[in-house]
């Protein structure tokens, strides 16, 4: 009895990881899918397919060398520097993300940007939000590559 016991226990345990594991694969490759249609607006600067994925009340925040101070606005307001219009550099920019971590609810992904006279990270988090993986929030910093390798 105690080995059948053991093989039932062993069965459910199993079945829990297995389930679990498929979730956890899905939902990563749904973050997967965020992150790419995130490098996707701002390759073409598309409003629209930002809005797809960006909660308007979520925040962006990051620290200004210019105003010497850290700097928050909605993903709203953020978002009105996207035109329409890709970038007269846009061939030389290159963006990547990695996703750090996916859990039933929450996710955080690093983006880079390797941009013509400079370098930047980006830390999103999204939220999966009535079934669907939103941004909710990006926390950024940059640096200005030095003269010689812009």
């Amino acid at each position: 009895m105690r080995t059948l016991s053991k093989i039932i226990l062993g069965s459910i345990c199993l079945a829990h990881t297995t389930a679990t594991w498929a979730q956890s694969a899905g939902d990563r490759e749904a973050v997967t899918l965020v992150m790419q249609t995130f490098i996707r607006s701002f390759e073409k600067s598309d409003l629209e397919v930002l809005r797809g994925i960006t909660r308007a009340d979520g925040s962006v925040v990051g620290y200004s060398t210019r105003q010497n101070q850290v700097v928050s606005q909605s993903i709203e307001s953020w978002s009105k520097g996207f035109t329409g219009k890709p970038a007269d550099d846009e061939a030389q920019r290159k963006r990547s993300f990695e996703i750090l971590d996916v859990s039933a609810t929450g996710a955080v992904s690093k983006m880079l940007f390797d941009y013509p006279g400079w370098n930047g990270v980006d830390y999103i988090a999204l939220s999966k939000i009535d079934g669907k993986w939103m941004i909710i929030s990006k926390s950024h910093s940059w640096k200005a590559k030095p003269a010689a390798t812009q």
